[in-house]
């Protein structure tokens, strides 16, 4: 067995969501470690169809990436076109013409899962779907279609309140219960609503802040958004466990510049983006044309051991530890291990110039004397006391397994 990935045949309980919360054992099943997939808003937004998305599972298994890990096929907002005379939503047949169950089924025949997406609250002057009113209706309808996971987005919430969107997913989240299929359900709260006090109990996961392409504000780069997302994300780090994680958003690696929008990232700020994903446990979504992946990326979102410090059965997410100085940071995150205490350390470069990072074992509170493990060199450092430091490029990070 893999040195670095002997920690992840341990079987861990979790005491669940903090705030005396109480979470569904069920629901928490869906999702005991976080999510990975593929979804079709980063490359399609309003233009998902059922070519792309049957290619894409295609590409996939093809590329090798189901073999890591990743399991979801995702279509995004712009499926639908609205109801028919009973109510039921339907799927736009120009898209779709052979409608979403057969959609789901080409999924599932590929040994794949099959995600969809709607809004909580009701239909305003934005021209694609919600399901307030409806909420019954259309987990049942997307039962029977056999979908797996249900992407649910805030646009039409009655308000931006804690008070409206616990009460929004609360009826939500029931009628998933009694649709009479298991569907994972990831909340798209953008980060409002308090989701601290509510979010764990109700989905198994929940985004930490608005879109990653589009924050913050006036941003016209990738790298922003990813920092913008990583700090969010560092918010609530105890509220995360098997079953429910926090959603720092799909992954932008291989993911093109929206039309010149945004600059997109640098190979090495591509492999630090993957990298803090994992390390925060959070749902590792693909964006990307899969049926164009390059090597590159496709070398990036398959380190094996980097995924396994992403779906680590502990299920802790990963949280700053301290700052070395400004834009110099470690992360580190507690790992499962059979043979004493095992880490996962981020030396993450912020800054614009290259610099030498540490990690003080003694704050970190393991032993003084420790290995060291490079998750991207795939390659055992040796044995250090009291310290470990490297030089770090800028916007760069060295991703360690300490044990």
């Amino acid at each position: 067995m893999n040195k670095f990935l002997y920690y992840t045949v341990c079987a861990v309980l979790w005491a669940g969501p903090a705030f005396g919360q109480q979470a569904s054992p069920t629901k928490d099943r869906l999702a005991l470690t976080p999510p990975m997939g593929w979804s079709s808003w980063n490359t399609f937004k309003k233009e998902p169809s059922e070519v792309v998305l049957r290619q894409t599972a295609d590409a996939l298994v093809a590329s090798g990436l189901q073999k890591v890990g990743y399991t979801y096929i995702n279509v995004d907002d712009f499926w639908s076109t609205g109801r028919d005379a009973s109510g039921n939503i339907r799927a736009d047949s120009a898209k779709f013409p052979s409608g979403m169950k057969a959609l789901a089924d080409y999924i599932h025949s590929k040994g794949l899962k099959a995600g969809i997406y709607t809004n909580i609250g009701t239909k305003a002057n934005y021209a694609t779907l919600a399901s307030g009113g409806y909420y019954a209706q259309d987990m049942k309808t997307f039962a029977d279609w056999g979908f797996d996971y249900v992407k649910v987005d805030v646009n039409f919430a009655p308000e931006r309140t804690e008070a409206a969107y616990k009460k929004e997913f609360s009826e939500l989240a029931q009628a998933i219960a009694a649709a009479g299929r298991p569907m994972l359900l990831s909340i798209c709260n953008q980060g409002g609503g308090q989701y601290q006090n509510w979010a764990p109990a109700l989905g198994n996961t929940w985004r930490v802040g608005a879109d990653i392409d589009h924050m913050p504000k006036g941003s016209t780069t990738q790298w922003a958004g990813v920092l913008y997302e990583l700090d969010k994300a560092a918010a609530f780090p105890e509220i995360a466990g098997p079953g429910h994680w926090n959603d720092a958003d799909m992954l932008l690696v291989g993911v093109g510049s929206d039309g010149g929008r945004l600059m997109v990232m640098t190979p090495e700020e591509q492999k630090s983006h993957f990298s803090m994903w994992c390390l925060l446990a959070s749902p590792l979504i693909l964006g990307n044309d899969l049926r164009s992946i390059t090597p590159e990326t496709l070398a990036i979102v398959t380190n094996r051991e980097a995924i396994a410090v992403d779906q680590d059965p502990l299920g802790q997410q990963g949280k700053l530890l301290y700052e070395q100085a400004p834009g110099l940071q470690v992360w580190a995150k507690k790992l499962a291990s059979k043979n004493g205490e095992a880490y996962a350390v981020a030396l993450f470069n912020r800054s614009a110039s290259a610099a030498e990072i540490g990690v003080d074992f003694n704050k970190l509170g393991v032993a003084k004397s420790v290995k060291v493990r490079d998750l991207w060199a795939h390659k055992d450092l040796g044995k250090f006391s009291k310290k470990y430091a490297a030089a770090v490029p800028s916007h760069g990070v060295l991703l360690l397994l300490l044990h």
